[in-house]
């Protein structure tokens, strides 16, 4: 039986702790983000996503993707808001994978004359089987005050069908 010097004892501890420190400063910096308290699903064929419980000032907000939510592609999508937020200044989407880490992607939108908010949003192909994703809505008011709301929805990789 082999013993270790006292060196090689160090050497492993400390090697033992950075692997594991490193992972769990990994897993604290990826950890999931709660989700915003306006929460509602997106239709992948239609493309529509609408909010559910929410709070009363978010009623009636939707977002529009064109021809349905597909993997890869631009596609043009609008923000539909209601009355009580009409006072947006700045309004970016977010899109996330909600249980796997695939990035943070940014869109700005941009005002449209009827008070519809506009942009190209592409969702990323996962490797995996299926993927869930959380699409924020970040707006400011007039007052510089920030609101969020969320909508989510999964989608399967076309390639693991076959």
């Amino acid at each position: 039986m082999k013993f270790f010097s006292k060196a090689e004892l160090i050497f492993y501890a400390g090697a033992f702790v950075a692997v594991f420190g490193v992972a769990a400063l990994v897993k604290m910096i990826h950890s999931e983000d709660p989700l915003p308290e306006a929460l509602g699903p997106c239709n992948l064929d239609t493309g529509l996503c609408t909010l559910q419980e929410t709070p009363e000032r978010f009623n009636g907000a939707t977002i529009q993707f064109e021809d349905g939510i597909r993997l890869n592609r631009r596609i043009s999508t609008t923000l539909d808001l209601p009355k009580a937020v009409q006072n947006a200044q700045d309004i970016k989407l977010v899109l996330e994978g909600r249980d796997m880490y695939l990035g943070v992607y940014e869109y700005p939108l941009r005002k449209l004359p009827d008070n519809t908010w506009h942009s190209q949003v592409v969702v990323p192909l996962c490797t995996d089987e299926r993927m869930q994703w959380v699409l924020k809505v970040q707006m400011k008011d007039a007052m510089g005050r920030s609101k969020e709301w969320a909508y989510l929805f999964d989608i399967d990789n076309p390639n693991e069908a076959i």
